[in-house]
């Protein structure tokens, strides 16, 4: 069997699709997948391959496969792998290259072959392994344990470079099955320490990272928080953990969260941290002041270096899967007393109350927050896969849109902030779920990243509905400027071209909305089966409001001009 084959082979039977962009050091590869009647998808770019793949590792938290060529091709690709691995994605890269005997293999010359470059040492930072392949006979072990790499502990980005005669070589064996990882002990003293705790709280809270959507908690979170009466905070990418319309959902919290969400994180005495990175977008800078309150700050990961290198206060710590920690951490906890109860009670009531109290952005004719609440209530009831790029555009969609994983789900480019994510997630999301509403709200100048997968929704008639939020402006990086030096130079007054006749000259249908009451005529185009794209004119000078600022508390956020 060809070293091609057994790439193929290998993680075909494991459940992967293949993505591309085309290369001349992957092609025995598509000579594999042609021979074996395997589908594969092919962008216009490698970005546009990379962050389908992404997408669909992402919904089925199951590592897909995007090939790319040598050279160009891995720099192109590099941006993707920075996302899955800051994101915790899992996800397989395989790269071309040049033959082994035209490595540069430490020479004192730039370059040996045609689209060499150093894959390893270029994208080692952003992977949690890059393998070489130089001896044929070690490949059905590399992909093996790659698959493997990428899905255990923290997921995320597995490189494998595959020089050209490792493609065409005869392997004399075949890649053995992926072991499945055993569920690792809790520690019991810190689990019982997280019980007492949990027990006499008045006033906890729990902060839900993607972690718990990564380890299939969900289902044992929303049952602690409602037999327990306890209020849910998440990062941006836990949005969905608890319905967004439930009592018990606070938002999410951070740079550009909700303030209510700081508030509570602030008045809480116990605070129960489950896979949320804390990074410095969701404590702010003033870590000595973070959780004030709070008598105990237990946080829950299987990243063990992120536990070892907290930015805020921490009291105890558990390494371990989340989902097997919630479900130890339920079956030992008993029914709060009736006064823990009543208290609870109050918190929560205090809670509603400064929700009632909190408001985001202003009200405008044709603001962001009036666009994408029409498009929630567009949608509601419907299974929708909703993704963004970055800028303002992604914080107002995670703030007005209800999710609710997995039924409504946000992609977006969290650790890493990509432009450009937007329109290859949701042709990624497409081609998992087909039957879902597919939403791509993106900002003007995010949109023109990848603008060129247009015709990969064309070339495959997804029904992807695509909303650009065009105020003329980089506005998240102008309202920098703004804050800081008072003026936004390269950011503001941007001229853009006509997005709608781009959109119909790759035949997608598009329409242009510049009022309020225009955007009811737009709901059959919205719930068509077709793509469609929504022109959106919103107010030039909408901000992210409230927004946390350097040397702000996450309960006294900048609120601008909020009207």
């Amino acid at each position: 069997m060809l070293g091609a084959e057994n790439i193929i082979d290998f993680f075909h039977a494991n459940g992967a699709s293949f993505f591309t962009f085309p290369g001349g050091t992957i092609a025995p590869l598509y000579d594999v997948l042609l021979q074996r009647g395997i589908a594969v998808f092919t962008a216009r770019h490698e970005q546009g391959a990379g962050y389908a793949a992404l997408a669909k590792s992402r919904l089925l938290q199951e590592p897909q496969v995007v090939m790319v060529t040598s050279g160009p091709g891995v720099t192109n690709i590099l941006s993707v792998v920075a996302d899955a691995y800051f994101d915790g994605t899992p996800l397989i890269v395989l790269t071309g290259q040049v033959g082994t005997a035209d490595l540069q293999s430490g020479r004192p010359v730039r370059q040996r072959g045609f689209q060499e470059v150093d894959t390893p040492a270029i994208v080692s930072s952003v992977c949690k392994h890059c393998y070489q392949v130089t001896d044929p006979e070690t490949l059905p072990s590399v992909l093996r344990d790659a698959y493997a790499l990428s899905m255990i502990g923290r997921r995320g980005p597995v490189v494998i470079d595959l020089p050209m005669n490792v493609q065409r070589a005869e392997v004399h064996c075949s890649a053995a099955e992926v072991p499945v990882p055993a569920e690792g002990q809790l520690p019991h003293q810190q689990v019982q320490e997280a019980v007492e705790s949990l027990k006499v709280s008045e006033r906890p809270v729990i902060l839900a990272g993607q972690g718990v959507l990564q380890s299939g908690g969900l289902l044992a979170l929303r049952e602690l928080a409602h037999q327990h009466n306890i209020p849910v905070v998440s990062s941006l990418l836990g949005l969905g953990c608890m319905p967004g319309d439930s009592p018990l959902n606070v938002g999410f919290v951070g740079h550009t969260g909700v303030q209510v969400a700081g508030q509570v994180l602030q008045e809480a005495d116990f605070v129960l941290i489950l896979g949320a990175r804390l990074d410095v977008r969701q404590t702010g800078t003033c870590v000595d002041d973070f959780c004030r309150h709070a008598r105990k700050i237990l946080r829950v990961d299987i990243d063990e270096g992120e536990l070892a290198a907290p930015r805020v206060r921490i009291d105890g710590v558990i390494l371990g899967d989340v989902k097997h920690f919630l479900n130890v951490l339920s079956a030992a906890l008993s029914t709060p007393t009736g006064l823990v109860l009543n208290a609870r009670g109050q918190w929560l009531a205090q809670i509603e109350t400064w929700k009632q109290h909190n408001t985001t952005d202003a009200h405008e004719d044709l603001s962001p927050k009036t666009v994408v609440q029409f498009l929630d209530k567009v949608t509601a009831g419907k299974d929708v896969v909703l993704t963004t790029g970055v800028g303002s555009h992604q914080h107002w969609a995670a703030r007005h849109f209800t999710f609710d994983w997995p039924k409504r789900v946000l992609l977006t480019s969290g650790g890493h902030g990509t432009m450009g994510y937007d329109v290859p997630s949701a042709v990624g999301a497409a081609l998992t779920y087909p039957d879902r509403t597919i939403l791509c709200i993106v900002g003007d100048a995010s949109f023109q990243m990848n603008i060129q997968e247009l015709q990969s929704i064309r070339d495959h008639n997804l029904n992807i509905k695509i909303i650009v939020l065009d105020n003329g402006r980089m506005a998240l990086v102008s309202q920098f400027q703004q804050l800081t030096w008072g003026s936004d130079p390269t950011t503001g007054n941007v001229l853009n071209p006509d997005f709608v006749a781009i959109a119909k000259a790759y035949g997608i249908e598009a329409v242009t909305v510049e009022k309020a009451e225009a955007l009811p005529g737009t709901q059959d185009l919205l719930l068509s089966n077709k793509p469609a794209l929504l022109h959106c004119r919103i107010t030039p000078h909408a901000d992210v409001l409230p927004m946390l600022l350097a040397g702000q508390k996450l309960d006294a956020m900048h609120h601008g001009d909020i009207q």
